[in-house]
């Protein structure tokens, strides 16, 4: 997958999680975050201590206040706005662990984009479920939510250090040229001698 398509999905699936559960998007992003992995601010600011508590107390609060029965729609002004904006941060916060980089106005709004349809369909959801079954969706969601997080975070779409180039013989051997071992004394083995079990040298 094209590196900057793959940052924009995972800008969408963290989006769709914080259409979901407001809080847990900016808190997947937070307990997820390297403070080396990225220049980013945005990063070195998730990844502190405090932060981290900080959005996963309110990520837990939000479990528990979702099952009561007095919870406001999330479709209000006062449900979906967050959820918008924690959608779109979430998104621009994601994608820049990615190289290259895409431009922070399109991680955002794929993130609130995302945010704002998985709202909806979670409240179409829990329609469809009916009030005997609202604990059930409300457990799906959870479940759905959490999956969504992983995989916007997960390190599988990361490249490693050095961008995954396999070591070859040369480097392990040493920096000077191939074939040649540099020993202790100065002096060189050859590489037959440094590896006499190895077939065909």
């Amino acid at each position: 997958m094209n590196p900057a398509v793959g940052a924009l999905a995972r800008a969408g699936l963290i989006g769709a999680v914080s259409g979901l559960r407001s809080q847990w998007g900016i808190a997947a992003v937070s307990l997820s975050a390297r403070p080396g992995e990225t220049p980013s601010a945005a990063q070195r600011l998730l990844s502190r201590p405090w932060v981290r508590g900080a959005v996963l107390a309110a990520a837990a609060g939000e479990f528990v206040a979702d099952k009561a029965p007095g919870t406001s729609s999330r479709l209000a002004p006062a449900g979906l706005v967050p959820r918008l904006v924690l959608g779109a941060l979430s998104g621009m916060a994601l994608a820049e662990r990615r190289r290259p980089a895409v431009p922070p106005i399109a991680a955002a709004v794929a993130g609130a984009a995302a945010a704002g349809a998985s709202a909806v369909a979670g409240v179409r959801w829990r329609r469809t479920a009916g009030a005997r079954t609202d604990a059930v969706a409300a457990a799906a969601e959870d479940v759905l939510a959490a999956a969504l997080a992983w995989a916007a975070c997960t390190d599988a779409g990361r490249p490693t250090q050095g961008g995954g180039r396999p070591r070859g013989d040369s480097e392990l051997i040493g920096a000077g040229a191939a074939g040649v071992d540099d020993a202790p004394d100065g002096g060189e083995t050859s590489r037959t001698q440094a590896y006499p079990d190895r077939p065909g040298d």
